[in-house]
């Protein structure tokens, strides 16, 4: 993680010639560990001091003058001294000073390097080295400030300009220094806000509080080629899934057909209708709906290409889906997506015998390859989600298991990979799996995907 700081101040104060004792350079000191991390003050800082961070370290300097700096440069790069926002080679009159690591710095072999350019133990001086909060990664300084037994702050999400973190208990008492430490230090970061509820309601959103900066939550941000604009507080979007999009969008070639059950601002839809796939993208939120809309006409995307829903996941299977697969059946690889992954697969005994009715040539169609994610929670996740897929389709039709990332603790989001075939589109519910109080099977499948940190209701029925 790249870090931005500012307004580094340093107070240097060159040691004596005489009291001089060359870090790592003397064999006395050759176990010496300069410690260039925060002070241990600072454990347990509720409010951020920035005072409270200077600590003065000693650090050798290499004072370099007469001799090409190339090659010294080349010399001593693997033992430079690298703190945030601080450039360890600067130049003056009198020469130049190369800042190096105390605990890099090789003794003999650095020595014995030197000699070779007429340079010393003479032109390594220990130097009085101020260190500031500018100094210190937000990783740095979470580690000095927070508990040392508990869960640190293991990672947040950017959306645009701004961050978004998922506090555990014991961290929000920290929550505004870490509100501000990120602040501080992340690039383009303008709004750091916290996940304050589970995503407990049907449009996938939730409730956040602001922890620094700005109340601003209409987000702009690039993805696969695409510009993507929405108002963060009210529809759903992960930039941790940035990959997966990336995965599926290259799966897909020109005059393919998609289509995006649960589609959200368009992260699917939106590049393969600029990829001249024909797209079918629906969403039950009608923010999510709005935005996707306003991402295809951003992008400039022909009408041609696409066309978006606003409804139920199963009304858009039961009606959309069975309307106009069978157009394409014959003539496209058609391919459908299902990104809702607390629920998803309890909508995919909908495609059992979807087109029955429809007046096809048997073997007349390729099949339909499907994507739906789920949550998998426990060691094998490969086996749940195969038995979560099998139980809610009827049919065991999985050609690929993949694992998209990790929740959390033996929680892990699945994309399986199923053909609808004729078997599936056309025939019946398999043998020996029970439709007939299709509500509680609903019930507890969601009960099973939905574990952990997301909370969803049953779907319209």
């Amino acid at each position: 993680m790249y870090i931005v700081l500012k307004n580094i101040r340093h107070g240097l104060k060159p040691i004596p010639f005489q009291s001089l004792r060359t870090v790592k350079l003397q064999k006395e000191n050759m176990n010496e560990i300069v410690n260039l991390n925060p002070p241990d003050s600072v454990r347990g800082m509720l409010e951020l001091s920035e005072e409270c961070f200077k600590k003065n370290v000693s650090i050798p300097v290499l004072h370099v003058k007469d001799v090409k700096l190339s090659n010294i440069i080349k010399l001593v790069k693997p033992e430079l001294l690298k703190v945030e926002n601080f450039k360890p080679i600067k130049s003056d009159e009198s020469g130049t000073q190369i800042y190096l690591n105390p605990n890099r710095v090789d003794s003999e072999n650095l020595e014995n390097e030197l000699n070779k350019f007429g340079l010393g133990k003479k032109d390594i001086i220990l130097t009085n080295f101020t260190l500031n909060y500018e100094n210190f990664s937000a990783e740095q300084v979470f580690r000095a400030v927070l508990p040392k037994n508990k869960e640190g702050m293991a990672s947040f999400t950017k959306i645009g300009h701004i961050l978004h973190v998922n506090l555990r208990e014991h961290l929000l008492p920290f929550k505004k220094l870490i509100g501000k430490v990120l602040f501080d230090k992340i690039p383009g970061c303008k709004t750091v806000v916290n996940k304050t509820n589970m995503i407990d309601n049907t449009y996938r959103n939730f409730q956040m509080e602001i922890l620094e900066g700005e109340d601003d939550m209409m987000v702009t941000l690039k993805e696969n080629k695409c510009t993507f604009q929405f108002d963060f507080s009210a529809v759903y979007w992960n930039s941790r899934l940035s990959s997966e999009h990336e995965c599926i969008v290259k799966k897909l070639n020109s005059n393919d057909v998609l289509f995006d059950v649960c589609a959200g601002v368009g992260p699917f839809s939106v590049p393969l209708a600029k990829k001249s796939c024909i797209v079918h993208a629906n969403d039950l939120n009608p923010e999510s709906y709005k935005w996707m809309n306003h991402n295809f006409k951003l992008n400039k995307i022909k009408t041609d290409c696409f066309k978006t829903y606003n409804k139920d996941a199963k009304m858009f299977i039961l009606e959309e889906i069975k309307e106009y697969l069978p157009k394409y059946l014959t003539t496209h690889k058609v391919f459908i997506t299902m990104n809702l992954p607390a629920m998803a697969v309890t909508f995919l005994n909908n495609f059992v015998g979807l087109l029955k009715n429809s007046d096809f040539v048997k073997g007349s169609f390729k099949p339909v390859t499907l994507f739906v994610y789920c949550f998998a929670k426990g060691e094998n996740y490969n086996e749940i989600a195969r038995n979560l897929v099998i139980e809610n389709l009827g049919f065991d039709k999985i050609k690929d298991l993949h694992r998209v990332r990790t929740v959390s603790s033996l929680k892990e989001m699945m994309r399986v990979t199923i053909e609808l075939d004729e078997e599936v589109l056309v025939g019946n519910v398999a043998t020996g799996v029970k439709r007939s109080n299709e509500d509680d099977i609903l019930e507890d499948n969601i009960k099973k995907c939905n574990v952990g940190d997301t909370k969803l209701p049953v779907p319209i029925i």
